[in-house]
This record gives structure tokens, C-alpha cells and sequence, in this order.
């Protein structure tokens, strides 16, 4: 398989959606890539015409829509799954909801999946996925679990592609996004022939990365876990756990779950420390804050008061 700059593959293709996955919501637009990244993700799948696509991380759908389209003229079908049932930007909208509203005759190609994470549907969905799209949480243990979950329903050099692989340098006030390097992280440690391009990220990546894995990635499983024994920023609910364990036991053995289990009880005990110090820290600052705010509020000379008082 060959993937020649797909970001300039037919993409009068995605035009002719352009203005929908372009339309300005509160919070940005319906479609979470940039205009590029959509060309990069429309090419690949133009050029490589995959027959099962999976899809983690669906937000308004337009994403999905994208892929929807991309596929229309051969025969393929899309499986999308989504932890939360309604959007994460507007509860009053379902998660996915554009292609409800704008594409509902590209609905016989599309399968979606919400309350859980991909662990819980994978048995339905079942294995020889051609391409692979996750875009999911960003921080740990995201992605990195994400991965373990697909992988062993992933065809023999399947595609993955990672968006928000430079999520940790967007930010529009200049300070980043510290804790949101796992897709970067895991885009760099995949075993296989990347792609991407410049989209002036550190003047030279793209925010978004393909991978045509190897065929043999059974001797880097032990690689792919230890990336979740760098610290998680949120804890996965214990029926998540659950279905993970489940999972690994049957694709990867009792002894890798084992290890999957030992390394979650390391981070959760981590995690919950770091949450109960820093609490502990805001009450102090609270309580100090209130006794210079008496102390100040005493002195009788206004013009003194303002100057030490700082809010």
C-alpha cells in the first residue's frame, strides 16, 4: 500500500461538504480538524479504499461525515464509537448529530457506538478493520488505552491515524496544552511507515499523523503498555477497567491484563494523591487569603487598605 500526499488527494471530493464541516458553533466549528487535516484524512481514504473503518471520538459527527463521504462511491462501512451519548459541547445535542441532520442518506453505511469505551463494542464490531481513526481525550491514559483496545481487531497493516498529534503546542493565549501530549507520544512510538505534513507546527509537523503499521507488532505490545505508567490525568470509571481487563485477557493473556491491572492501581494511587494534596494547597491559599483580607480590612486608612490589599 502507498499513500502519496494524500492532503492533496481529490479533495474536490471533501468540497463538496466543505461548508457544512465548516460552519461556525459556539465553540468553533462542526468539524474539530483544520482544513488540511480534513484533505489528509479525506486523501487517505480515497487513495488506500479501505473496506471497515473504525472510528474513535465522534464529538458533532464531522468527522464521520467526512469519512461518510469519502467512502460513498465504494463499498465500505464505518463503525463509530463515542464514550458520551450527548455532545461534549452542547448536552442538548447528541453526540454525532450532523449526520442525523445534514447526511442521513450516507446512514446504510454507518454503525455508531456511545456509553462506554471501545472495549465494550469491540466483539460487536469485530476485527479486520482496514483504517483506524482515533480522537478521543488527549491526555492519559486516553489514547494509549484506545490503541491497546483496537489493535488486535486491526488488519495486517492497517492505517491508524491520530489527530491532535501537536495538541500540547495549540493554544491560542501561547501557553499550551501541558498535560496533552498522548497522541504525539504515541504517534512517535507506533511501529510502521508514518505520514504526515507541514502545517507549521514546530515549522515543519501537522497536527494530525497516519501510520501503515507493521506487520509484526506483537514483540512492541510490551512498548505500548508501558506508555500507561506515565501519569494519568483522569481515572477511567471501574466498569471501564472492567471491559479493558476482559478485553486484554482475551486478545493478549492473563499475564499482559495482569500488568494492564498492576500499572491502573500505581496511576489511580498517584492520581488521587496528586488531587488531595492539591486540594489541600487551594484550602491553605483560601484560608490565608481570608485572614490577610481581615487583617487588611481593619485599617482605617482607606488609601493603605487599597494598596495592600490585592485580590
Amino acid at each position: 500500500m502507498l499513500l502519496d500526499k494524500p492532503e492533496q488527494f481529490q479533495s474536490e471530493i471533501l468540497d463538496e461538504i466543505e461548508d457544512i464541516l465548516s460552519t461556525p458553533t459556539p465553540r468553533g466549528s462542526i468539524s474539530e480538524m483544520s482544513y488540511k487535516e480534513r484533505c489528509f484524512l479525506n486523501g487517505i481514504i480515497r487513495q488506500s479504499k479501505p473496506k471497515k473503518i473504525l472510528e474513535l471520538g465522534v464529538s458533532a459527527g464531522g468527522s464521520s461525515t467526512l469519512i461518510l463521504n469519502a467512502i460513498k462511491d465504494f463499498d465500505a462501512r464505518l463503525y463509530s464509537v463515542d464514550y458520551s451519548p450527548k455532545w461534549y459541547r452542547d448536552e442538548n445535542k447528541p453526540t454525532g448529530y450532523i449526520v442525523d441532520e445534514c447526511f442521513s442518506h450516507l446512514k446504510d453505511k454507518w454503525q455508531f457506538f456511545s456509553g462506554g469505551t471501545a472495549a465494550r463494542f469491540m466483539e460487536q464490531i469485530g476485527g479486520d478493520i482496514d483504517l483506524c481513526l482515533i480522537d478521543t481525550v488527549h491526555t492519559n491514559p486516553g489514547e494509549f488505552l484506545d490503541f491497546l483496545i483496537v489493535l488486535p481487531y486491526l488488519k495486517k497493516n492497517a492505517i491508524l491515524v491520530l489527530h491532535d498529534t501537536c495538541y500540547h503546542a495549540c493554544n491560542g493565549g501561547g501557553g499550551g496544552n501541558p498535560t496533552c501530549y498522548t497522541n504525539g507520544v504515541l504517534f512517535s512510538c507506533l511501529k510502521g511507515q508514518k505520514f504526515t505534513f507541514n502545517e507549521n507546527y514546530f515549522h515543519q509537523y501537522a497536527n494530525i499523523g497516519a501510520t501503515i503499521l507493521d506487520e509484526k507488532q506483537d514483540d512492541k505490545l510490551l512498548d505500548y503498555l508501558y506508555l500507561l505508567t506515565l501519569p494519568w490525568y483522569y481515572l477511567p470509571s471501574n466498569e471501564d477497567i472492567l471491559d479493558c481487563q476482559a478485553l486484554f485477557t482475551k486478545n493478549y493473556g492473563a499475564e499482559f491484563a495482569d500488568r494492564f491491572l498492576k500499572i491502573m492501581l500505581f496511576n489511580k494511587k498517584l492520581y488521587l494523591n496528586r488531587n488531595a494534596s492539591h486540594h489541600t494547597k487551594t484550602k491553605k491559599k483560601s484560608f490565608k487569603h481570608r485572614i490577610i483580607t481581615t487583617f487588611v480590612s481593619l485599617i482605617p486608612n482607606r488609601k493603605i487598605r487599597r494598596k495592600l490589599y490585592r485580590p
